[in-house]
């Protein structure tokens, strides 16, 4: 507009005066032929929002598609450059889809997606919900030699939504030079860049190693002097692994060497394995891969040991053969084990031995809760060892008077060392194991110490004492008919009786029972990272790892939310202004 003795006419696109006339003015320009001409164009002219909306309507689908074709790529661990020919042949599959002729989200478009966007704000929603309710923290290191160690950090919570305890991942930073302070220092680092609060944290869990739980000098001793009331159970299944390789040393039969031979003799030689076939039909044996043992792999020794079992007669003859024995020394002590009937009625004793500790492991290697189970389940272990003795079977048809001092002596030493060490790590008395939800035989004081140990959740000793006793008194048929713990106390907690107690109660759920969810991460990490991929930068590996574990359902379930689209639009632009800033000028 001119000045303020001027008025704007919408209708005219113009300025007139008013200077003279004021009002007068401005109904003369209502009566004139221009302003007339104008109205009449306006009735007859049609509105740019149904073309703005429908415009606007087709481009958000076009990057919805995008952005679920970047998640199925995430969740499938398929290859950016596929990317690129799907970008090139979706409109020639899809001829009659306005969609599918403006879809052009390439390798690189496709990674910023994933980055920028989708694991940008599943990591938001993970830092969203830990600075406002209890968590515990999971991580540990890989032992890689040849590329960048990575420290893995997972968080175990509470989800409301779906009243159940999940493991959310946080990141993966590289950390080379893995000492206590290098690794409190990312682990911080972590919750400080996402200004999630060390008040909130309730437990930390990691394999047992001496760096992540020493006394003086390790990650939960510095943890704790930012959290001092943060609870440490350990990794059960990391100790029933020592007690078992603890029993294993202990009974002085080479075990694990025998399974290392067998498997390094047959290893990358297609030759050998085309003679052993003829010993394996001549002794009527099952053919079966023999299974390389790993000792970092839990559940590998048994399986081992069963499949030597499986083939003993083909492995014995084969490795009998005197043009073999002759040949090497390892060959000829493989064969001098696979003679000797102690050494197989050993292996055979470890094959019914190995069950109750391989079964424990399972049971607790599981995504779900199981922190209530665990002192229970301690205890019947142990005394399944305690009262476990030798299989008849595992004798029969060899000579018992040679064998039984051996291997009885064999017998006994394995199991007082695997008892031994369960004994000495197991966390038996642990006031953690102590289940507030055994309704009628938990007292007050029971739950008031449990609560003690958590005084960053500001219970009310008075409130939470009154909800036991209604908790107990209540009749059974009136609570959750729910067999999942977790899902139980979150419904418990919609009765409005309830509040403190299911408070204490979600907190316990969320402290891990083994650190199993972390070395689950490193296998998949070798599932992305392939002998394909090995360029893949760890930002980029940490964003797919956050679309595969904090979005729980399959790719086609997922729904991107609408910061997500908006996300999108401007992640590659974005992108390719950092990688101009980052390039020389001329």
């Amino acid at each position: 507009m001119k000045g303020h003795s001027y008025s704007f006419c919408k209708i005219c696109s113009c300025d007139f005066s008013v200077s003279h006339g004021g009002r007068n003015d401005v109904r003369q320009h209502e009566q004139s032929a221009k302003h007339k001409r104008g109205l009449k164009a306006q009735k007859y002219a049609q509105e740019m929002s149904p073309f703005v909306a429908r415009n606007t309507t087709e481009a958000d689908k076009v990057i919805n598609a995008e952005v679920k074709m970047a998640m199925l790529c995430a969740k499938n661990n398929v290859a950016f450059t596929f990317c690129d020919d799907f970008n090139k042949c979706v409109a020639e599959i899809f001829p009659d889809s306005a969609i599918a002729r403006k879809y052009s989200a390439g390798k690189t478009k496709a990674t910023q997606l994933i980055k920028g966007a989708i694991a940008a704000e599943l990591d938001d929603e993970l830092a969203k919900t830990c600075r406002c309710q209890p968590f515990s923290l999971m991580c540990d290191e890989s032992n890689n030699r040849k590329t960048d160690k990575q420290f893995v950090i997972l968080a175990r919570l509470y989800d409301e939504a779906t009243l159940q305890v999940t493991t959310r991942f946080m990141e993966m930073p590289v950390c080379n030079v893995g000492n206590a302070e290098n690794l409190y220092e990312k682990l911080s680092e972590a919750l400080r860049k996402r200004g999630i609060p060390w008040e909130n944290l309730i437990a930390f869990n990691s394999d047992n190693a001496s760096v992540m739980k020493g006394r003086h000098n390790s990650v939960i001793s510095r943890l704790k002097t930012s959290q001092p009331h943060v609870q440490d159970l350990g990794c059960i299944c990391h100790l029933v692994q020592l007690a078992t390789g603890c029993g294993i040393k202990a009974a002085q039969v080479p075990v694990e060497d025998i399974l290392v031979g067998i498997d390094t003799h047959f290893d990358k030689s297609a030759k050998r394995c085309e003679i052993y076939k003829e010993f394996v039909d001549f002794t009527d044996s099952d053919h079966l891969k023999l299974l390389r043992y790993c000792s970092t792999r839990w559940l590998s020794l048994l399986t081992c040991i069963q499949r030597v079992l499986n083939q003993w007669d083909a492995l014995q003859a084969y490795f009998n053969c005197l043009e073999e024995v002759e040949r090497s020394a390892k060959v000829r002590d493989l064969a001098s084990h696979l003679r000797d009937p102690v050494v197989k009625t050993y292996f055979m004793f470890l094959n019914s031995a190995l069950k109750p500790l391989s079964d424990f492991n399972i049971a607790f290697q599981s995504e779900g809760v199981q922190i209530h189970r665990l002192e229970e389940e301690m205890c019947r272990l142990i005394k399944r060892i305690l009262g476990c003795l030798i299989p008849a079977r595992a004798i029969v048809g060899g000579p018992l008077r040679e064998l039984r001092k051996k291997i009885f002596q064999s017998v006994r030493r394995f199991y007082e060392a695997v008892l031994q060490k369960m004994f000495s790590s197991f966390p038996l008395d642990h006031p953690l194991l102590k289940d507030p939800a055994a309704r009628l035989n938990t007292t007050p004081g029971t739950v008031e110490r449990l609560g003690a140990l958590f005084p960053q959740l500001h219970l009310s000793e008075d409130r939470l004492r009154e909800e036991l006793i209604d908790y107990q008194v209540t009749d059974s048929k009136q609570l959750p008919q729910e067999d999942k713990i977790d899902r139980f106390w979150g419904l418990v907690r919609k009765d409005v009786r309830f509040s403190e107690l299911p408070r204490l109660m979600k907190a316990l759920l969320c402290i891990p029972h083994s650190n199993a969810s972390s070395e689950r991460v490193f296998s998949m990490v070798r599932k992305i990272v392939t002998e394909n991929r090995m360029s893949l930068d760890n930002s980029t590996v940490c964003a797919l790892l956050s679309c595969k574990i904090n979005h729980s359902g399959p790719a086609q379930k997922y729904t991107p939310s609408k910061k997500v689209l908006k996300d999108a639009k401007s992640a590659t632009n974005l992108y390719n202004r950092s990688v101009n800033a980052r390039e020389p000028h001329e």
